[in-house]
């Protein structure tokens, strides 16, 4: 082999291990099983080892397992910002937890959204000229890396225990092709009051404002995100809900008026809206979302707490009650045979949660924000980059 040929590989040999950076990386959720009849919520903690901050223009995720009437709800990606070296012990373990909200050191506020899947398969490429920031932590031993926690809910209707896992790939941008730092939108704040009693249908909803956060502020605990201080140029949108969801709205409200940006009726594969050119969302302008909910087509169904009275509290009301902030699941135990059910619901304290009691009734029950698929949400994820509110009118997104 001549010179020539040789020198391109002697280049490269004598390059640093940080330029040889790899341009992608893939992290799994170890298999699980899912009982028979059952939701099982799941979070696991990876590392990728990194001495810097890396830059993420594209996140695939592929649920694997899935069959008919076995199939994922979710899987949630976050970067983990608390202390990593207490964790290390646990890498690649499943451990139960609803939205990961104990996991760690029991502070959500340590976990920030980077992707969100609710199909068998979502690619999330970010706009050319943009990337998600992933900053490294120590390990111990002097040893850096990235902290993801991988979160994964996955409902059985089946009669027999199923297996579940995932895969999730991350692509990176270098340093010199990023323009913009991609943030993520999390607004979760029409949680807070949904509560719909048997027999009826109701909406909830909520806004996401750049530099107003509002009652955002409190929401920014679920996912470590708020509204920015100054305009925003949005890039994508979808809405969340859970099975007894009919309808998901968002409206662009701006200085001309309203218009409607995201319709959805299918809360298992929910379409994604991409905004090219990014929506511009001003100081003072404001997405609005909103959810429909319907307990009267096929009711759900909870064990009684106190004769006559349904059970199911909202967030607020729980708040009300508990004076806690750290209680937001008021829904009630799941049963789905009504009428006397000891069986599902033994008469007594509940095992799980000693505040309560149960008469040995399943009624129907209050739909109300919970974890299970039988529960609901209404969520507003997306992305956006900071407008340059010094540019030229019609050029703040431009990069």
């Amino acid at each position: 082999m001549t010179l020539r040929r040789w020198l391109p590989l002697l280049v490269l040999a004598s390059l640093p291990t940080t330029a040889l950076a790899r341009r992608s990386v893939t992290v799994r959720v170890p298999a699980f099983d899912v009982p028979a009849l059952q939701n099982r919520e799941i979070c696991t903690f990876v590392t990728v080892p990194a001495r810097h901050p890396m830059n993420v223009r594209e996140v695939v995720i592929r649920n694997i397992g899935g069959a008919e009437s076995f199939g994922t709800h979710h899987l949630i990606v976050f970067a983990y910002t608390g202390d990593l070296a207490p964790l290390v012990a646990t890498e690649g373990r499943v451990v139960d937890d609803t939205a990961c909200l104990n996991f760690g050191g029991g502070n959500p506020a340590n976990l920030h959204i980077v992707a969100t899947s609710q199909g068998v398969r979502t690619r999330e490429p970010m706009p050319h000229g943009t990337a998600l920031r992933l900053v490294p932590g120590a390990l111990g031993g002097g040893k850096e890396a990235v902290g993801l926690v991988l979160n994964s809910h996955w409902i059985n209707g089946t009669d027999r225990t199923r297996r579940a896992r995932a895969r999730i790939k991350l692509v990176f941008a270098k340093d010199r092709e990023v323009k913009r730092e991609l943030k993520p939108i999390f607004e979760v704040i029409a949680n807070g009051t949904l509560h719909v009693p048997p027999g009826e249908t109701r909406m909830v909803g909520y806004q996401w404002a750049p530099g107003n956060p509002g009652l955002s502020r409190f929401g920014s605990v679920l996912g470590g995100t708020q509204p920015p201080d100054g305009p925003a140029c949005v890039t994508m949108v979808i809405g969340h809900m859970h099975r007894r969801g009919t309808l998901f709205t968002s409206d662009y409200v701006g200085a001309d008026g309203t218009t409607r940006v995201y319709t959805n009726t299918r809360y298992s594969d929910p379409p994604e809206k991409h905004f090219d050119p990014p929506l511009l969302v001003r100081t003072g302008e404001r997405l609005t979302y909103s959810c429909t909910h319907d307990n009267a087509t096929d009711p759900r169904l909870g064990c009684e707490e106190e004769a006559g009275v349904t059970p199911g509290l909202s967030v607020l009301q729980l708040f009300g009650r508990t004076g806690s902030a750290g209680a937001i699941d008021g829904s009630a135990r799941l049963c789905h045979t009504a009428g006397p059910n000891p069986a599902e619901c033994p008469p007594g304290p509940d095992p799980k949660r000693p505040d309560r009691s149960f008469t040995g009734n399943c009624v129907p029950a209050n739909l109300v924000f919970g974890f299970l698929s039988d529960d609901d949400m209404c969520i507003l994820p997306g992305y956006y980059y900071d407008a340059d509110p010094s540019a030229p009118p019609g050029q703040e997104c431009v990069l």
